[in-house]
């Protein structure tokens, strides 16, 4: 027999079947009850097309035959935070599409607003919310099917993280993306009229629907600091095993090799690089490709680093002639010739294609002059990768050449750029009246920025797919928080950043994904790169704030010291290789489809 009320209960004065948590003897359990069994008392809904009500059951008598007796309390809380979490993003989703579209037709000054960047970075801002939380939905789905496999055994699929995830950051992404909706749309999107109200409307409702929003980020941290993070794997088909058996037994060869022979043989078997065509890489796709760095990585071989050069090589395979190709490949991919990137001038780095280094045509090659910043590396490369303009004529992205600069030329000076950390990494490059021979351009003269864009793809597909190297990881901040005392307040937020981090992470795997079935995965690097140095800076900007006086400590011995070198370092993430800005522009552009600046 079942006594009790539950107030506020969604869509309850629709419902003809509802599904109820009860206390019995053996615990907790759900019962699916008819509505005309229980007193349903409607109340009146800030979401009017999902109207609630309080329920009572007064002495109701069930059987054995509506008790859900496989149905666990926290596996039923998975199921319905996940769902919940799925209309959650079908609101921001809605709400981004029809923003953006807004934005393209609504004209203001003459042009249309999603022109304005402050309309199309709101813009790229709500699909990058909505991808993030896309992705932590899709996670938490996937540990559902993979615990229902398994007999409901959720804990080897951590369910609960992944459940806990979507619910912190799918209603948030909702009600912002609604909001921003309402904002893009100006006053018409503040009528009853407009749909947005019914979005909108949905948000508070669903977010309502999950209870105390500060619940789940608690769950996260809990979960995460006791029973660990669910792990963010990819699953190759089973027909795959053959190749991989194939590829382990290459890198069990290399294990017995010595180091010089290993790398003689790595490079010349296109392991470095296994994407590039052969005889360069083993024209691998992505697939092999993955294979590949899984199994190097379980039989702990390392492959030579390539370093700057991993986003000049392609390039170079592409572009170079037969004598380039002999000449640089060979053993740059040995790990013995170190690169850098000549592109970024002090008038010209998101704008590349405004570059003012000079190329004058003289005998046998060209004459150039100009300078060169945030330069990694050039202090040790010995070749550069140089854009100089050839045609001052020309249109500004055409009369561009690529040259292959060698570092020790006369008339290269090199001054190491100290950052904010104190270590330089950087330089500026001042190259004066340096010859450069003709069999140093790189395809032709004054179609430089056409193999520049090949290099530029690399390096944002690179690094949006990654950590850098320099920043906290996710795993590190897991361990800081896990070590520390902290209050309520600052467990709250640890656990909104470790949420984000593992998005970011499935995120990345979605884009692996969508690679492997052919997709264009760059402008989810860009969202990727976006939200992850974001949090990155997160992790350090927590942990800084956590230490009170000790924060002061520059000794990166220490803790505070070391993470106040995360936090200085963490500045560089969101401008190198495309700033923050202009990956919110190729956000904007390239997956909503707002106009490009005049």
């Amino acid at each position: 027999m079942i006594r009790g009320e539950l107030r506020t209960v969604p869509a309850a004065a629709q419902a003809s079947l509802l599904v109820l948590p009860v206390a019995i003897d053996s615990g907790e359990a759900w019962v699916m009850l008819r509505a005309e069994q229980l007193e349903i008392e409607p109340v009146k809904s800030i979401d009017p097309l999902r109207p609630i009500a309080d329920v009572r059951a007064n002495a109701v008598e069930v059987g054995d035959d509506v008790v859900l007796a496989k149905l666990s309390m926290a596996t039923a809380h998975a199921l319905m935070t996940t769902l919940l979490s799925a209309e959650a993003i079908g609101v921001a989703r809605w709400a981004t599409d029809t923003a953006s579209q807004y934005a393209k037709i609504r004209e203001q000054f003459g042009r249309p607003i999603g022109q304005f960047q402050a309309i199309k970075h709101k813009c790229a801002e709500m699909i990058a919310d909505t991808e993030r939380a896309t992705a932590a939905v899709w996670d938490a789905a996937r540990a559902l099917d993979e615990a229902r496999e398994k007999d409901w055994d959720t804990a080897g699929s951590h369910v609960e993280f992944a459940a806990a995830v979507a619910a912190t950051l799918a209603p948030a992404a909702a009600q912002r993306c609604a909001q921003d909706c309402i904002q893009v749309h100006g006053g018409i999107g503040f009528t009853w009229e407009h749909d947005t109200n019914v979005y909108y409307r949905r948000a508070l409702m669903l977010a309502a629907s999950f209870g105390r929003s500060s619940d789940y980020p608690q769950q996260v941290v809990d979960t995460a600091t006791s029973t660990g993070m669910r792990a963010v794997d990819i699953d190759l088909d089973p027909d795959t095993e053959k190749l991989r058996a194939e590829i382990r037994a290459e890198v069990a060869a290399f294990k017995a090799m010595d180091r010089e022979q290993r790398k003689v043989a790595l490079a010349e078997g296109g392991w470095v690089l296994p994407y590039l065509p052969k005889p360069w890489g083993r024209g691998a796709g992505p697939v092999e490709q993955i294979i590949i760095a899984q199994e190097f990585a379980a039989g702990r071989v390392k492959r030579p680093q390539t370093g700057i050069a991993t986003w000049i090589i392609p390039s170079i395979v592409a572009y170079g002639t037969d004598e380039q190709k002999q000449r640089f490949l060979p053993p740059t991919l040995r790990g013995e010739m170190i690169w850098c990137q000549l592109f970024s001038e002090p008038g010209a780095g998101s704008d590349l294609a405004g570059l003012s280094t000079k190329a004058t045509r003289t005998d046998g090659g060209w004459r150039i002059t100009g300078q060169k910043i945030w330069t990694t590396a050039a202090q040790f490369a010995q070749w550069g990768a140089l854009l100089a303009r050839t045609d001052p004529n020309a249109p500004k992205h055409n009369g561009i050449t690529y040259f292959l600069l060698d570092m020790s030329s006369d008339g290269v000076d090199v001054k190491p750029l100290r950052e904010l950390t104190g270590n330089a990494m950087f330089n500026t490059v001042y190259i004066d009246d340096v010859f450069v021979p003709d069999e140093c351009v790189l395809g032709e003269v004054n179609r430089g920025w056409e193999v520049s864009r090949n290099t530029l793809t690399a390096e944002r597909v690179s690094i949006g797919s990654s950590e850098a190297n320099f920043l906290a990881t996710l795993a590190q901040f897991v361990e800081f928080v896990r070590d520390g005392q902290f209050d309520q307040v600052a467990r709250h937020r640890a656990g909104q950043l470790i949420a984000e981090g593992h998005a970011a992470k499935v995120l990345n795997l979605r884009s692996t994904l969508l690679t492997l079935a052919g997709g264009d995965a760059m402008p989810s690097a860009a969202i990727s790169k976006l939200l992850s140095m974001r949090t990155g800076q997160g992790y350090a900007e927590f942990a800084v704030s956590s230490f009170g006086t000790d924060a002061a400590i520059g000794d990166t011995d220490q803790l505070p010291g070391k993470w106040g070198e995360y936090l200085l370092a963490s500045r560089a993430t969101t401008i190198y290789g495309g700033t923050s800005e202009v990956q919110l522009n190729i956000i904007a552009e390239r997956l909503l489809g707002l106009p490009r600046d005049p």
